[in-house]
This record gives C-alpha cells, structure tokens and sequence, in this order.
C-alpha cells in the first residue's frame, strides 16, 4: 500500500512536470527544483519519517556545506535506499537545533533505473539524473554534458554517487563479485575490505566538474540498524541485510531501522590532475573501519553515551508529512471528480497495487532476494537474469 501511494503521487507529480518541458531552459530547471521540493516528502514520508525511522550525522557542519552549494558525495552502496537518505536530507529544514536550507539532490544512477515506472520516469524526465551504463567510454559524454547544463542555468545541486558501482545479493555470482574485490584490493597492494566493495575510479575525475568556487567533495557511509544489529554487516555474513524500502516501511509494524550518518571531506582539488584510486581506495578503507566499529560496538553491546554523543539526531516533521499527503490526495481526488473519473482512479489504484505485488513476489522468488531499489525493479531485473541466463544456457547448448 505504501508503495503504491508513492507511485500514484509520483505519477501524478510526473504529468504536472510533464508541462513544464515547454519552459525555456533555465525557467524548467528553477520550477522543477520547486516541483522536486514539494514532491520528495511523499517519496520519503512513510518509509522514512512515519514508519520511525531514526537518522543521525556525525558532523553537522560538512552536511550544512554540502547543501548550501555544488557538491558532490561519493557515498557507500551498503543499501537499495541510498537515494532516498540523500532526497530526506536534501529536503531537510532543521538538522539538530540548527535551521537549514533546501537543496536539490541529483543522482548518478544505473541507466536501467530510468525504465522504471513512475520514479524511474520522474528521475529521467524532472529531476535530469546522471544515468550510466557503467563504461566510461559510454559514459563519459553523458556525465559531461549533464553537469554542464546545470552549470549553465546557474542551478545548484548535491550530487550522489556510489564509487562502487553495483549491489551484490548472495548468489554464487556476488560471491564471486566479492571475491575478485577482495583479491584486487591485495593485487594493489591495500587491505582486503570487509564490507564494502572496491571502489571504480576511472569515471571519478570527470565528475569533479560538479563542484566549482569550493564546493566540497564528501565521503559519507550509512550503517543501518535495526534490533541492536548492523544489517550491512560483513559482505560474506550469512546475516547481512541489503536494506531496501520495503525493510524501512516494516517500521510501521514495529522494526524500525536506524541509519547513522558518517561524513568526512575529501581533499582534492577539482583543477589538478590526482591518482583517482589511491584516494578511493583510501576513503573506502575508511568507510570499512567505520563498519568494522559499528559492528564491534553492536556484538559487544557497548553503545554507550560517549560513543552516541557523537551523532546529532536528524528528524521529518510528521505534521508536514501528513499535510503533504493529504494535499495529493485531495489533488487527485479533486482532479478525478471534475473530469468524472473516480471510478478510474479508483481502478488505476487497485491496478497498481496488484502490478507492484505480483512484480516483487515473483522476482523475489525468482532471486530470493528483493532488489526494490525503486518501484517494479525486482520483478523487471528477476525477468532480466532470468532471460540472460536462459540466453546463456542457449549459447553454451550450441557450441557443445
């Protein structure tokens, strides 16, 4: 139900944007950073703030800097719900006691994710993420092209990114992942990482366009927990919980997840040539010892005051949560009864639901695995490598 609600917000969000298309440029970026704010509580409002998710940061003052300009944050890729940490923060008034400004969040994501429908679409079309296939000859043109055109309407943003590139589950195939990550960490000469894959670098340079005048380019790395234990735990542990929406909506029946917030600044100068994998590899032994700590911390029941007083807590108002859904809902209501379509309202909502339930219980059969990064992905890449591997299977038929 939660799911479908943020689809048929976002569709509806989606036409209102559509309109916007036929705007010159620099007014479609100015009015879709303002259609974005009043969007993003709904994607955010019940995983996030109503199920009782708890969020908190370490340090205050690199997030009050991160959104007051250009930045970009090379964030870990622990979770399916990356982005939507990011949308709650961007989207955020007061963090701690301390008032701060909105900003837009924009995202350098898996290119399949703009098939999606719904959030997929309303990503593509309104927000002009950064999608990639994961090669840099591809790629390249792409990103380019894209951080420029935000340059050149003067339109500010916090840019995500995950270095690492893919989740891996727990099949033989992430294994093998895992592995291969372990093994070119010793190849160069770096401690083999424990939770966290090995970083790709080669596209990391070009995105240092993004910030300009001093914005700042951050590390940050999410630990989720939930009932006293770290989920993204060691890569290789049988426990290890890949957290995704559905893991935060579960909150509303009483298993909440809390997310802490780990930042630090990265020192690099966007004008001057750097060794791209020495300083990546380096944050991402960081952001294992940070995980190493929680998971120590959290198997020796030693989350004392000290060690908690170190984080600020980070809330969503559920007052404007609430007032945020109840003003799309009586849009769509108001919109269906003058055009005399309630009946088809109510049916697109019955569709979807059952659309969405079909999708993700098969996939997840298929894959054991949930892979909800955003509405409709489970079930679309659970057909993906189903057909990849029936396509293999083939190819090797053949050539015996």
């Amino acid at each position: 139900m939660s799911v479908t609600l943020l689809c048929m917000n976002v569709a509806i969000d989606l036409v209102v944007g559509c309109i916007l298309f036929f705007l010159p440029s620099k007014i479609f970026y100015r009015l879709s950073t303002q259609l974005i704010n009043y969007t993003t509580p709904i994607v955010y409002g019940i995983p996030m703030v109503l199920s009782g998710t708890k969020m908190f940061v370490d340090q205050v003052d690199i997030m009050q800097a991160s959104k007051s300009t250009n930045s970009l944050l090379l964030s870990s890729h622990s979770s399916r719900i990356d982005w939507m940490v990011a949308m709650f923060i961007g989207n955020l008034t007061n963090i701690g006691e301390q008032p701060s400004r909105k900003c837009r969040v924009g995202f350098v994501c898996e290119a399949l994710i703009q098939f999606m429908p719904f959030v997929g679409w309303y990503r593509k079309l309104i927000c002009h993420d950064i999608f990639v296939w994961r090669s840099f000859d591809k790629d390249e043109h792409t990103i380019k092209t894209n951080i420029a055109d935000f340059h050149e309407v003067s339109e500010q943003r916090m840019l995500f990114l995950s270095p690492e590139g893919v989740i891996v589950d727990y099949g033989e195939k992430d294994t093998n992942y895992i592995n291969e990550c372990r093994q070119f960490a010793i190849k160069n000469g770096f401690k083999p990482l424990d939770y966290v894959l090995t970083p790709r670098y080669k596209g990391t340079s070009c995105l240092l366009q993004q910030v300009v005048s001093g914005g700042p380019i951050v590390s940050i790395c999410l630990a989720f927990v939930r009932d006293g234990r770290l989920l993204n735990c060691k890569l290789l542990s049988e426990d290890r919980v890949v957290p995704d929406i559905y893991d935060l909506t579960q909150g509303i029946a009483g298993a909440p997840v809390d997310i802490f917030i780990h930042l630090r600044r990265i020192s690099v100068d966007p004008a001057s040539s750097f060794n791209a994998k020495a300083v990546l590899m380096d944050d991402y032994i960081w952001k294992d010892s940070v995980l190493a700590a929680w998971e120590a911390r959290l198997s020796n029941g030693e989350l004392d005051g000290k060690w908690m007083a170190q984080y600020t807590p980070i809330k969503g108002c559920k007052r404007d949560i609430l007032i945020n859904h109840l003003a799309h809902a009586f849009f769509m209501i108001g919109m269906a009864v003058t055009f005399g379509s309630i009946s088809f309202l109510l049916k697109t909502f019955a569709w979807i639901f059952a659309v969405i339930s079909v999708s993700h219980t098969i996939g997840w059969y298929a894959n054991m695995a949930s892979m909800e990064s955003v509405p409709f992905e489970t079930g679309i890449k659970a057909a993906i490598l189903c057909f990849q591997a029936t396509k293999i299977k083939c190819s090797t038929k053949k050539r015996a």
